[in-house]
């Protein structure tokens, strides 16, 4: 089935760390090719139509440093209304160092994000509804494999793509003395817009029943 929609990715800064929101656009689009699987005297053959899946970011800024957080919910409220994200949009949340009370304002604005708490563990788990415990590896390798098999593009119009290249260039893989990988920018640099696309990435690749059409011209 086509799929078309809309997830946004918030990672909430802190007083040293700016604000980031991303958008990305996830599409799949049938190909018109068709093959075959075939099966044997238990499982019939299957035929299915290829599929095209892409990851477009279609809007990224940082939000100046010491914004209050209402505002930040306030600027998430006004791209949430605009369209075509008003005709539906996942919103996910890190909340891993700011803690509920700040997620919590999102609630208060009548916003139900999936609030993510991104730890250092191997397992995701979902101890209460829409909130998720991701592991930081996790949410890094989805972005790279994106990037490598060519479904991960960034829109040329992104008003901090310059930044999000340096975020790039400087964040990097530690491995423990234990063989424990850990992903983190370098001394001094900030994560936040690979991080704000990394759980709106996450989200996105879940699986999920049915789709839907949604138009992008005149996104933003």
């Amino acid at each position: 089935m086509p799929v078309s929609r809309f997830i946004m990715g918030v990672d909430l800064g802190q007083s040293n760390d700016p604000t980031a929101i991303s958008v990305v656009h996830h599409t799949v689009s049938p190909t018109g090719d068709w093959i075959i699987s075939y099966g044997d005297h238990v499982r019939p053959n299957v035929t299915r139509e290829r599929s095209e899946t892409r990851f477009a970011v279609r809007a990224l800024e940082r939000v100046p440093l010491g914004t209050p957080y209402p505002q930040v919910v306030a600027r998430v409220g006004e791209l949430l209304d605009r369209p075509p994200l008003r005709e539906g949009c996942d919103l996910v949340v890190d909340e891993t160092g700011v803690g509920r009370a700040v997620s919590d304002i999102f609630e208060s604005a009548g916003m139900r994000p999936q609030r993510v708490a991104i730890t250092a563990g191997n397992e995701i788990t979902n101890p209460e509804n829409r909130r998720w415990h991701v592991p930081k590896a996790h949410l890094i390798s989805t972005v790279d494999a994106r990037l490598h098999v060519g479904e991960l593009r960034f829109a040329a119009e992104l008003t901090d793509a310059g930044a999000l290249a340096e975020e790039l260039k400087d964040f990097r893989r530690t491995v423990s003395a234990a063989g424990r990988a850990s992903f983190n920018a370098r001394e001094g640099k900030h994560d936040d817009l690979i991080l704000s696309i990394a759980i709106a990435l996450w989200w996105a690749s879940r699986p999920r029943t049915g789709g839907g059409q949604a138009a992008i011209s005149g996104f933003f």
